[in-house]
């Protein structure tokens, strides 16, 4: 902490001297939280507070978490000369406990471009340092990453990609490789934004896939998009998965296993509906591992100050248990609005209203600026 207070000292010295833009803002917030089974309760506080003199930025954070005291983070960032820096240390408060300090620097030598993140924490055995470095050479987009612990001194993993465009087919290919202390990890070669068919009648199918390889699995994964060029235009995604093994290889799975459709109008209102046809790939298709079919209507919302505001609403089908009797099967109705009603204050709403009786909850967030 003295640290970080050493430095906005030396930048307000820096900042009188060199008459340097200087701008001092922040934010307050505070989320309360009622449920079906809890009465009001405030379930988080947040206090954010910020200074900028010219391209150095120092900011400190405090969280009050089910009224405890619990996280403290000052964060400084900045650029000296070719190099670009940042610090962060975090603390716990009501434990007077140092929870983890990370310092970044990043900078381009010749063509490549050069980024180090050391990561102290406790236990001093998940401290680390990560080694990045990327670039271009004939039209390959690269990037290789080396990860170290420092508790000790060890590799812990690493991975080496890269990206091209395949000019023939238009189509975006990317395969990685990894590797940790223990050998060989995972290979992965993906394509994506293949148009096979062109496009009939006003309609592009796009098919993206990707193949995995690790020591024990071997994975196929294809997705067809389905792109008509109407005016009222419904970009669909046919999810699907073959999984193969065995020497000579052979197919053990071939599943389509959903449906993703999405519609956005010009008035940036965006209609999006999702269906699982297997219950264990709910969660990749619905974000719900419980519901199998989601409709949701989402878009902007006219706000204060510049800030565009937003809502959803989406309904999900399905449930575990399932709901006794309810319109259409909806198992969970659930809705959000983010608003900025003035310069100095906004207010985010969320609720959640599942129809099997397993407890509502609403959540309302009030935030001032400054």
């Amino acid at each position: 902490m003295a640290t970080v207070l050493c430095v906005v000292w030396v930048l307000c010295q820096i900042s009188i001297a060199q008459n340097t833009d200087t701008t001092l803002g922040g934010f307050f917030e505070t989320t309360l939280l009622v449920t079906q089974t809890s009465s009001l309760t405030v379930k988080s506080i947040s206090l954010n507070a910020f200074l900028k003199i010219g391209n150095w930025l120092t900011t400190m954070d405090a969280k009050f978490t089910d009224s405890q005291f619990d996280t403290l983070t000052f964060y400084t960032s900045g650029a000296l000369g070719e190099l670009t820096l940042n610090s962060s240390v975090v603390f716990n408060p009501s434990t007077l406990a140092f929870v983890s300090w990370q310092s970044g620097t990043s900078f381009n030598l010749l063509d490549l471009a050069v980024s180090d993140v050391l990561y102290v924490a406790l236990p001093q055995s998940s401290s680390y340092n990560l080694l990045t470095l990327s670039g271009t050479a004939q039209g390959i987009s690269f990037q290789g990453t080396f990860k170290t612990g420092i508790c000790p001194l060890c590799f812990w993993e690493g991975s080496l990609c890269a990206s091209w465009l395949w000019a023939i087919c238009n189509a975006n290919f990317q395969a990685c490789i990894q590797a940790s202390d223990a050998g060989f990890k995972s290979l992965s070669v993906s394509m994506t934004d293949f148009s096979p068919f062109g496009e009939i009648l006003g309609i592009a199918a796009i098919l993206d896939t990707a193949i995995s390889f690790t020591a024990d699995s071997k994975t196929f994964s294809p997705t067809l998009r389905i792109v008509p060029d109407w005016e009222i235009c419904v970009d669909l995604e046919l999810l699907g998965e073959i999984s193969i093994s065995g020497t000579p290889i052979e197919v053990t799975t071939m599943l389509l296993y959903g449906l993703v459709g999405e519609c956005t109008l010009d008035n940036g209102v965006t209609f999006t509906f999702a269906e699982s046809l297997d219950p264990a790939k709910n969660s990749a298709v619905t974000g719900k591992s419980d519901y199998w079919e989601m409709l949701k209507v989402s878009g902007p919302v006219r706000s204060c100050c510049e800030d565009e505001g937003s809502f959803e609403i989406a309904a999900y089908f399905g449930g575990d248990p399932p709901p006794p009797s309810s319109l259409f099967g909806v198992g969970l109705i659930r809705g959000s609005f983010d608003l900025r009603l003035m310069d100095q204050f906004g207010f985010v709403f969320a609720g959640e209203y599942p129809l099997n009786g397993t407890g509502w909850s609403l959540s309302f967030t009030f935030r001032v600026f400054w």
